[in-house]
């Protein structure tokens, strides 16, 4: 882009946007003069929702999430430390430039409020009948924002910009099958049921789910 910009021009950050989701396109130019160009920041906008790829600032929400009364009540959840949360959130944000997806978090898209968060991780190993590679489905939704469909609409957004963007062909969720709230969000979704799983560490039993690429029309 040396020949388009002038090596004069200050840097500068443009917002493009095609069908559902946003780019920010930010312009450097280097103390040579040579100008190079990034593209991140990917947004998915819906009616009531944004969706940003987790960051740094997310960390003061998602700890206080994860230590929820309403969270810690769901079998088998213990509070942990901002320490443990900060890792697994460095994670998240590491993973994104790796593969080009990740942990969405998701806002209200007038008030840029912190709403939840989609999860976008690969199984790894240990687990029946399912590969490594498979691309696990996530949500969680702050409990004071429960039951107004703010869990299944974002996980449409980020099941649709796996299917188009990113090009995966199938996406996998678990769920036990006493957890009625993610059950209606995974039906609600076209999720369909393909068995049960363990992992090889977990005597808990998973129900597992599955949702894959819409065919293309002729």
């Amino acid at each position: 882009i040396a020949p388009v910009l002038p090596p004069d021009w200050r840097p500068f950050t443009m917002h493009y946007r095609f069908g559902e989701t946003s780019y920010r396109i930010s312009v450097q130019t280097a103390g040579n003069g040579e100008a190079s160009i990034s593209v991140d920041g990917v947004e998915l906008v819906s009616e009531r929702l944004v969706l940003r790829p987790a960051s740094e600032g997310d960390l003061d929400f998602y700890f206080e999430l994860r230590n929820r009364p309403e969270i810690l009540a769901r079998p088998g959840r213990e509070p942990r430390p901002r320490s443990e949360v900060e890792r697994q959130l460095r994670g998240w944000i590491d993973r994104w430039p790796e593969r080009g997806f990740g942990t969405w978090t998701v806002f209200h898209r007038e008030s840029h409020q912190r709403l939840g968060r989609v999860e976008l991780d690969p199984m790894g190993s240990g687990w029946t009948g399912i590969s490594p590679d498979e691309i696990e489905v996530g949500v969680v939704v702050h409990p004071t924002h429960w039951n107004r469909g703010i869990g299944t609409e974002a996980a449409e957004i980020a099941a649709a910009d796996c299917f188009t963007r990113v090009g995966l062909n199938r996406l996998v969720a678990l769920t036990t099958v006493d957890n009625k709230s993610s059950l209606r969000t995974l039906e609600k979704i076209g999720m369909r049921r393909r068995g049960v799983t363990q992992h090889e560490g977990d005597h808990t039993t998973y129900e597992l789910f599955e949702l894959a690429r819409p065919a293309r029309q002729p």
